[in-house]
């Protein structure tokens, strides 16, 4: 009778063992790609997510600091406190108690938020004084919203309930009890705030 010797695995073994470890190999392959896809996405999302939050604070905080005065921009108009056409592409409020970055006291200014319906940006400029000597002290206009359908603001007065824009009174500074932004966001639909005046 002969022995038979162990000599290790043959060539058909050998082809069957690295087959399954390609199946498995390509198997964590495609897993590691999927969540590194999938982080990177949570990483967009999360800094859109900040950016919107950014903005909704200090679309929320102009409107918490609504003052009744008027502004006298240089060339001798004067504009109430709130200049909110009705067609809804921007619309001008006086704030009071803003900061200033060099750390004086907070003063009075006026923000004017633009919505530009071409590129679907919303941008804030500010003018830092009410009755500027001239157009030079008037800041630059800085995005803060993107990818933005539609933007309206809505005055709230008992009389006639919610009114898109607000027509104010000619030469008086009147502000409407309350105050609501709409934004219409490509992806995330109706973004809104609803601010209290008195």
């Amino acid at each position: 009778m002969r022995r038979r010797r162990d000599t290790g695995f043959t060539l058909l073994e050998l082809v069957a063992v690295l087959a399954i470890f390609a199946v498995v190999a390509l198997i964590g392959v495609k897993v590691v790609e999927q969540t590194l896809r999938s982080n990177d996405r949570l990483v967009e999302l999360s800094g859109e997510a900040a950016e919107l939050a950014y903005g909704l604070s200090l679309l929320r905080q102009d409107l918490n600091a609504a003052l009744d005065l008027p502004f006298r921009p240089p060339g001798g108009a004067v504009f109430p406190s709130l200049d909110a056409p009705a067609r809804g592409e921007a619309f001008s409020l006086t704030v009071g108690g803003t900061g200033t970055l060099d750390g004086r006291d907070p003063g009075q200014a006026r923000v004017t938020w633009r919505f530009d319906a071409g590129s679907g940006a919303v941008s804030r400029q500010v003018w830092p004084v009410l009755a500027p000597a001239n157009a030079r002290v008037q800041g630059g206009e800085v995005t803060i919203f993107r990818e933005i359908l539609g933007f309206e603001l809505e005055g709230y007065v008992p009389e006639r309930g919610w009114t898109v824009g607000f027509p104010g009174n000619e030469g008086q500074a009147v502000l409407p009890q309350a105050l609501r932004v709409r934004l219409t966001h490509a992806r995330l639909d109706l973004l809104e705030t609803v601010v209290t005046l008195r």
